[in-house]
């Protein structure tokens, strides 16, 4: 299994594909926000896998169709990730 960090690069970059073809604003800034996320300790383990493989998964519906819903969802994902990164007694020791 990959780990969340690649698997969030990989969102990253997809997203950043869809952003350079819709023009979208809202993409760049959610690509900011996943490339802040990134290199934090909670996507160099497998803590991070399941919200990882869950913006690989919205930013790849966003290469095929961004609109205000498929954004949002992506959006939504990034939040959540935002809070679980930096949530007390997440990073495992």
């Amino acid at each position: 299994m990959p780990r969340a960090q690649d698997m969030l690069n990989e969102a990253i970059s997809i997203t950043e594909g869809a952003a350079s073809s819709s023009g979208d604003e809202r993409l760049s800034g959610l690509i900011e926000r996943m490339q802040a996320q990134s290199d934090k300790f909670f996507f160099m383990s497998l803590a991070g896998v399941p919200l990882a493989n869950k913006a690989k998964k919205a930013a790849a519906v966003i290469a095929s169709s961004a609109d205000d819903s498929t954004i949002g969802a992506l959006e939504a994902i990034v939040a959540e990730i935002e809070e679980k990164s930096d949530a007390p007694g997440t990073v495992l020791t």
